[in-house]
């Protein structure tokens, strides 16, 4: 009997221990989270983002008139920007504005106004290419410089200009052109076929022919019995060059075609063609078209 007793007592300790051993392996289930019923809105204060303030009047005549006869300084330059595709093809691949009304010139959304905008450009409409948009704004390429290359070559070309879409009217071109300096080539491309012609000079090493993005003006002029005389003005101006033009006080680059006879490097950086050449693009090529030189 007392053998029986003692192993009943031994069966029991061992399920005790047995018991403790297993609840402690066993995490206990985790309680359930806390409901939290917030029954008052919570308002935090948030800082309303102030409004630009509104455009004051500005005196067109008392700022210098962005075109190529003139200097203004303070123009921004592209910030490495290109020609904006248009948001609506029909008008062209490649987005320009049509200045309706002479405008102010900003140096920023909501800047300083530093320049006028006008709405003809040596007897043609501005055409301008955008490279830029922002709500009502257009940053858009001009054909002037900011400094003379004797002062700053870096503010010669490529400059820039903020202006409110609302002076202008949506336009467009399908074309672009690029000049090879060393090939002595223009590509043409006007939208459906494509074509490489030879030129007949380009700029010479101490005044060479200006490898900035830049766009065709619109005008255009003959000059029979001179040395220039079929011209397609470009933006561009040189930039080793103050003035060679002493009537316009412009060193302007332009297409033109020449009796001169010598080819290669070797203008003031104009580009030379052959009267077939400038067939291809006289009363053709729209304004706004960018060049692009390498």
């Amino acid at each position: 009997m007392e053998t029986r007793a003692r192993a009943r007592a031994g069966l029991a300790a061992a399920a005790l221990v047995c018991a403790v051993t297993v609840t402690g392996c066993v995490a206990a289930a985790p309680a359930e989270p806390e409901v939290v019923v917030v029954r008052t809105p919570v308002v935090a204060d948030k800082s309303a983002v102030p409004a630009p303030a509104p455009l004051g009047a500005v005196d067109l005549a008392s700022l210098p008139v962005v075109e190529p006869r003139n200097v203004v300084p303070g123009l921004p330059g592209t910030d490495g920007l290109e020609q904006r595709r248009n948001d609506d093809p029909a008008l062209g691949t490649w987005q320009t504005a049509t200045v309706v009304r002479d405008t102010a010139g900003y140096d920023a959304v909501h800047g300083r106004p530093v320049a006028t905008v006008p709405a003809v450009t040596l007897d043609v409409p501005t055409v301008l290419p955008v490279i830029d948009q922002r709500g009502g704004w257009l940053r858009v390429l001009v054909a002037t410089r900011s400094a003379l290359p004797s002062q700053d070559v870096s503010q010669v070309n490529g400059r820039s200009v903020w202006i409110r879409a609302q002076d202008t009217t949506p336009s467009g071109t399908d074309w672009r052109l690029h000049l090879d300096l060393a090939a002595l080539s223009l590509t043409v491309d006007d939208g459906t076929t494509t074509s490489t012609v030879p030129v007949k000079a380009v700029g010479a090493p101490g005044s060479p022919t200006p490898a900035v993005p830049q766009f065709v003006v619109g005008s255009q002029w003959e000059q029979p019995g001179t040395y220039t005389p079929r011209v397609l003005l470009l933006s561009s101006q040189s930039e080793t060059i103050d003035v060679y033009d002493k009537a316009t006080g412009t060193s302007a680059t332009a297409i033109h075609t020449s009796p001169i006879a010598r080819t290669g490097a070797i203008s003031n950086g104009c580009v030379r063609v052959s009267e077939e050449v400038l067939d291809l693009l006289w009363g053709k090529v729209p304004p706004g078209t960018v060049l692009t030189v390498a």
